[in-house]
């Protein structure tokens, strides 16, 4: 169980100071912030319940969520890289608004993506996380430009950077090419704000963690065509994993300008920092007496670590951004997004492993990494309307292209420890010892991906839209080994005009009330090769899909409830005719239904709930245990009440919780949920705090459990 205070600011500026003294907003900013660990939050006025008001933002998207007070967002750029109603899209599409990620007090993108209806985000106990939906690993975009590799297993930018987080579950390849048929997290910036803005929040937690932001907006010169922002974050402390502490510095910067009140340039750039130390990858589970199999975990807390304090990890992430946006008199808009990233991994630490024996018996070795990663992306489209046969129609046509270069070097060497068989006890780590490990292995990498594409909606009718995409895609991934010896390069993978098609009809039942259906194909390029050393074809399938949509209360409320199926083929399995070589020849299944309620019911209420039930088949194939097997339940909610009136004005309630099914890894994890409570108070306009209490008890999750248990069996019965 962790609690959490968080205390906020929030006050106007003093014009008349500035005009007298000649300071300059962003120097009083820097006043303010200097003055003390608590911030200030500049407004236009502070509305009748306590909130503030809706934040104008020059020049930006329509979509953006900051200001809004609202879980719920009514468009996003995901889907199409423009702005689209979420009501007209025929796919899953779930926000996490500026104002849930302040509310929940997330930090990181695993915070934010664990309360993503579908979504699983695990921890790898490194800073880092994986991402599935719908049985597959998710792919990124950064501000719409889709990036390969940039997800899984990598340390992101601290949310405070970001405006929002969009997320389509199902296959994206019309957008963003080859790849898993998960999903697609678009991460959106910030943008400048054409009023002057200064916030800053401080956290500190039972754990000993301290954590400061600092967030300066507004115009740069008198008529408000230049505005900047400038955000800064610090944390240090203890995490839940005895022993581990995380560090971060991180800042980012962006620049606005409107050469003229129909085009913007943006210019950004983020650099952070995290060193960790004490990190932990847990213990391996108990062999059986044969040791051909997992029993179950070695006995321990929850929060037990069984690495030495010595293991450290550093990681640095550097980005720079730039956006041109045009906008035509006759509706039409070109936009280009150039991108660039960094990041630099350096680690040294001992784990446990392979396997454990009961009494906590274990082997470990010192591993030793350095790894290098650069991307680069770009995307330009045009898009807007067509006047035809009585209608409007909207067409985007688009051109991206992604590439990753990165350079990997590693080494191992096992320890003999002081028990049988050269074991260590998992209950003393600190006695492994931390010894040289030179690299003894290395490889370059490059995986290149690009593509030209085109959407259109056509009104077919005035409640009937038709939705086609098409993409023509390029993949290739090449690599060279560098230790022990320098090879030539090799390609491992390699498609050449690959066709991506989808399709999607949007039926207006009622204006408030939108009914879909989608149908959209996948292909994921595969490096497993054949026994001769021939390159496998790849993955390949389609995502079918129905769906309604509502929105309630003039918008303030929505609801989603869809049904999909994906089928996926030639997955590359093992030759069953020779050990050293694949087959295309794995088949899978995933099916199952989503539910999502997100909004405010009243004004001063805001809530988010989904549930999520996922049925996975393999024929020919199996699940990859590594990452672990998904639960067939997810169920996550969150809520928060403002009072405004009476007695408890000021006061804030909240609080939500996250459920699933079992899951194995080897080892079963058992169903569980986690329960969470948040009260806050608003002293006056300018100076609120909360307390959060994290995973408040575990002794209530039978009940819990024993529902999910009800729901999935019941939901299993309706598909099967």
């Amino acid at each position: 169980m962790t609690i959490t205070m968080n205390l906020r600011r929030r006050t106007r500026p003093n014009k008349a100071l500035a005009a007298q003294s000649g300071l300059t907003p962003i120097t009083l900013a820097l006043l303010a912030i200097w003055a003390g660990p608590v911030c200030a939050q500049v407004s236009a006025g502070v509305q009748a319940n306590g909130t503030l008001p809706p934040v104008v933002v020059s020049a930006a998207p329509d979509a953006t969520t900051e200001g809004s007070g609202s879980y719920a967002a009514r468009t996003a750029t995901v889907a199409g890289k423009t702005e689209q109603s979420i009501k007209e899209i025929p796919n899953s599409v779930s926000v996490v608004t500026r104002q849930r990620i302040e509310d929940q007090n997330m930090v990181t993108i695993q915070d934010a993506l664990k309360y993503v209806t579908g979504v699983e985000a695990v921890n790898y106990g490194d800073g880092t996380a994986y991402f599935k939906a719908r049985g597959n690993l998710l792919g990124i975009e950064f501000d719409g430009v889709p990036t390969v590799s940039g997800l899984q297993y990598l340390q992101q930018f601290d949310l405070a950077m970001y405006d929002r987080v969009e997320v389509i579950r199902g296959p994206a390849g019309v957008m963003d090419g080859a790849g898993d048929p998960g999903g697609t997290v678009n991460l959106v910036r910030k943008r400048p704000q054409d009023t002057f803005h200064v916030s800053t929040e401080t956290q500190v937690d039972t754990f000993g963690s301290v954590r400061q932001m600092v967030d300066v907006t507004g115009p740069l010169n008198k008529d408000g065509s230049l505005r900047g922002r400038a955000v800064l974050v610090g944390s240090d402390g203890l995490q839940s994993v005895q022993g581990t502490r995380n560090k971060e510095v991180m800042a980012y910067g962006a620049l606005d300008y409107d050469f003229d009140p129909r085009t913007t340039l943006s210019l950004s750039a983020g650099y952070q920092v995290t060193p960790i130390s004490g990190l932990d990858y847990g213990a391996s589970g108990v062999f059986n007496n044969s040791f051909t199999a997992l029993t179950g975990r070695v006995p321990s807390s929850y929060s037990q670590n069984f690495s030495p304090s010595w293991n450290y990890a550093y990681t640095s992430v550097q980005e720079t951004n730039a956006n041109l946006v045009h906008r035509f008199e006759n509706g039409w808009k070109s936009q280009t997004t150039v991108f660039y990233r960094h990041e630099l991994l350096k680690a040294d630490y001992a784990y446990a492993g392979p396997g454990a024996s009961a009494n906590g018996l274990s082997y470990y070795g010192d591993q030793k990494q350095r790894n290098s990663y650069d991307w680069f992306g770009a995307d330009t489209n045009v898009s807007g309307p067509i006047q035809a046969f009585g209608q409007t129609h909207t067409f985007t046509i688009g051109a991206n292209y992604s590439v990753l270069s990165d350079t990997q070097q590693s080494g191992y060497v096992a320890l003999n420890g002081p028990f049988a068989g050269g074991t260590f006890s998992l209950y003393d780590p600190n006695a492994v010892p931390q010894v040289d490990v030179p690299y003894t292995n290395g490889s370059n990498n490059i995986i290149t991906q690009y593509g030209v594409y085109a959407q259109g909606r056509i009104k077919l009718a005035a409640p009937l839209t038709l939705v086609l995409g098409a993409r023509e895609t390029f993949f290739q991934e090449r690599s060279q080994s560098t230790l022990p010896t320098i090879s030539d390069w090799t390609t491992q993978a390699q498609l050449d005009h690959r066709f991506l098609p989808s399709a999607g009809l949007v039926y207006d039942i009622l204006p408030s009330m939108t009914a879909y259906a989608s149908y959209s194909k996948f292909l994921t390029a595969q490096t497993a090769t054949t026994y001769t050393g021939m390159g496998l074809p790849p993955r390949t399938g389609e995502q079918y899909e129905i769906g309604l949509k509502n929105s309630f209360l003039n918008n303030r409320l929505s609801t989603t409830a869809a049904l999909f199926r994906i089928n996926d083929e030639n997955r590359a399995i093992g030759d069953p005719y020779h050990a050293n070589g694949s087959i295309a020849g794995g088949k899978s299944t995933d099916e199952g239904f989503e539910l999502e309620v997100t909004g405010q019911p009243l004004p001063n209420w805001n809530v988010y709930a989904g549930y999520t039930y996922l049925n996975v088949n393999y024929e020919n194939d199996k699940p990859n245990l590594s990452d672990g097997t998904d639960p067939k339940s997810l169920f996550k909610l969150w809520t928060n009440y403002k009072f405004s009136q009476g007695m408890m004005n000021g006061v804030t309630l909240g609080g939500g919780m996250l459920a699933q099914t079992s899951i194995s890894r080897g080892v079963e994890q058992g169903a569980y949920a986690i329960f969470n409570l948040q009260a806050g108070y608003r002293f006056n306009k300018h100076v609120e705090a909360t307390l959060a209490v994290n995973n408040l008890s575990t002794a209530s999750t039978t009940l819990v459990r024993r529902a999910i248990s009800t729901v999935c069996s019941a939901t299993a019965a309706m598909l099967c």
